[in-house]
Order: C-alpha cells, then sequence, then structure tokens
C-alpha cells in the first residue's frame, strides 16, 4: 500500500475542518441536543438567552434551544421541577427553595444582577408608597414568585403583617396585571421591563416603589441537580454560550436592539433602544457570575418571605464550575 503524501494529508485535514466549520444545518439540528428553556415571563432576563439563539451561539456548541413562556415563576418552576423544562428563566430565589428542599436547585448563569420589579400605580390614586397601601389589594404575578417574596419582605420591613394588613392577589403579569388595575381589582401591581418604561411613558401611571437599583440576584438560568448529574457536558455548553451573549450584549448595542424587538414586537422603535440601553447598562450580567452581595439579599427576604427555606451558602446554590 502506497504512503499518503504530505499534500494528501494536508488536503484531507482541510476537509474535515471544513466540514467541522458548517453551521447545522436542517438535518444536522435533528442531532443536536435539544434544550428547552422555561421562562417565569416574556422578561427581560431572557435577552442573553434571546441573543444565543439569534447569533447562532447554541448551535455552536450543538444545541437546538427553544424558550417556553409561562405566567409567572410559580407554574415555571412547576415544570422545572417536573422535569417539562429543562432549564428556567427565574428568580434566583426559586434555586434556593429548590436547594432547601433537597433538589439540588443551582444558579447555571447569573442574567439580571439588579432587582427587575416595580410597583405601579395609577396617576391619580391616592397611594404614594407601600405604606399607603395599607388594607389595599396589590397585585403580583403569582403565589410564590419573586414578586410575591418582594412584596412580602418590604411589608414586613415597614412592621406590618403581609397578610392581614395588605390583600395579596395574583394577577399574572403584564397586560393582565394592567387590565387587574384598571378593572379596580388591585391599586397597585409589579410591573417589569419592558412594561414599567412602557407605561411610565403614557403619564398614566406613578412609582408607589422601584426595586430596580437594588442588588439582588434576581432572575437567572436555573437548573435542578438531576438535570446537571445527567447533563454534564450540555450544561458547560449552555454557560459558555450565555456568556458569549453577554459579553456581545456589552459591546454591540443592535445586538441587544433585536433582541429586545423579538422578545416585545409592540414596542415602538423609541422603546426598543430605551429598553435594551437599559437593560444593558443598569441590570444585565456581565459575566454570568452571580453577585454574592445580591446573593445575600436574595437569601434574606426569601427566608423572611418563607421561614421554612434553609439556612445556605453562596455556593449551595450557585454553579460556578460551569462558567468558562
Amino acid at each position: 500500500m502506497k504512503r499518503a503524501t504530505s499534500f494528501q494529508v494536508r488536503f484531507a485535514a482541510l476537509i474535515v475542518g471544513a466540514f467541522a466549520a458548517l453551521p447545522l444545518t436542517a438535518e444536522n439540528l435533528l442531532a443536536a441536543t435539544a434544550l428547552k428553556i422555561g421562562s417565569a415571563q416574556v422578561s427581560i432576563a431572557s435577552i442573553p438567552v434571546v441573543v444565543a439563539i439569534q447569533q447562532k451561539l447554541f448551535e455552536a456548541e450543538g444545541i437546538n434551544a427553544e424558550i417556553i413562556d409561562f405566567d409567572g415563576g410559580g407554574p415555571a418552576v412547576q415544570a422545572l421541577a417536573g422535569g417539562g423544562i429543562d432549564l428556567c428563566v427565574c428568580a434566583g430565589d426559586h434555586a434556593m427553595r429548590l436547594a432547601s428542599r433537597g433538589l439540588g436547585g443551582a444558579v447555571l448563569v447569573a442574567l439580571l444582577d439588579k432587582h427587575p420589579y416595580s410597583l405601579l400605580a395609577p396617576t391619580g390614586a391616592t397611594a404614594s408608597d407601600l405604606a399607603s397601601l395599607r388594607g389595599k389589594a396589590v397585585g403580583i404575578t403569582s403565589p410564590g414568585s419573586l414578586t410575591d417574596n418582594t412584596l412580602r419582605f418590604m411589608i414586613r420591613k415597614l412592621g406590618l403583617n403581609p397578610d392581614s394588613d395588605y390583600e395579596i392577589i395574583a394577577a399574572g403579569t403584564g397586560a393582565s396585571m394592567r387590565a387587574a388595575i384598571e378593572r379596580g381589582s388591585v391599586v397597585a401591581g409589579m410591573f417589569t421591563t419592558p412594561d414599567v418604561q412602557a407605561y411610565m411613558a403614557t403619564g398614566k401611571y406613578k412609582f408607589v416603589a422601584d426595586f430596580r437599583d437594588l442588588d439582588y440576584m434576581a432572575l437567572d438560568l436555573i437548573a435542578v441537580g438531576s438535570w446537571l448529574k445527567s447533563n454534564d457536558a450540555t450544561a458547560h455548553a449552555v454557560a459558555r454560550a450565555i456568556v458569549k451573549a453577554e459579553k456581545l450584549i456589552q459591546s454591540d448595542p443592535k445586538v441587544v436592539e433585536t433582541a429586545v424587538h423579538e422578545r416585545f414586537p409592540a414596542l415602538s422603535a423609541e422603546l426598543v433602544t430605551a429598553v435594551a440601553r437599559d437593560a444593558t447598562e443598569r441590570s444585565l450580567s456581565h459575566d454570568g457570575r452571580a453577585q454574592e452581595a445580591g446573593f445575600k439579599t436574595a437569601l434574606e427576604m426569601l427566608r423572611i418571605a418563607d421561614p421554612t427555606v434553609k439556612e445556605l451558602s453562596y455556593s449551595d446554590v450557585v454553579a460556578l464550575r460551569y462558567l468558562p
């Protein structure tokens, strides 16, 4: 048998390299790892995931990812714990709850480093702060959600009881919450980006309380321990893709605007630009690493809202080993 020439070896290597560099096609997408990512709602926290999909960062890792939207953190986490979805864009406190219950809840990649919610009321409402809402109905997205925990925590800090001094009502997200306010079911409600910017721009709403400057392990990509154990390589790949997306977000405003427009197609061009800029500068994580100060605030808030949650350490919940 003749020995292959150096030219033949180099040519074969070039061919193999060329095929390896080809993007995923419809055929080889079938062989890619399917990944279902739940989102507690259509929020700005999912922008890094959208960028990773749009810029084919998941495809480069051999992953075919899709986002499934839920109406609040409660149902999204139920789907996560039940195996209906693989990962969840959910509040970090859900990871703490899962960890406390022995389900190995973990933050795989941080998405938002600041609290994402504000409490809004119509401009004509007499309420001026949370204390002035005592005895009134206040809207949260769903029971056990970040909005629920936050409201209960802040009420207790006022020395009041969230169960007897307020009527806390689950009113859903976005337009559903706004409808509850407009028909008088609640006096004020919890909103996140871009609803905060969009509704405030109308001049018809005002801030009753704004939590968006609070360091908080807010919305993250979380997983349960059993999934991480069975999908170690995929977890590493997801973390790589998301961190690349987060770095791209900080360097290219157009990438963020494209993702914001896809996620919120009803926004005007001006609001898309404003929301993209605000999220990039104010709240989106730069490197996927959950901040310890935000973790401590989130744990304190959660344990006051739900005393059954155990004392946890940062390393109990934040899975830094997957970050690149």
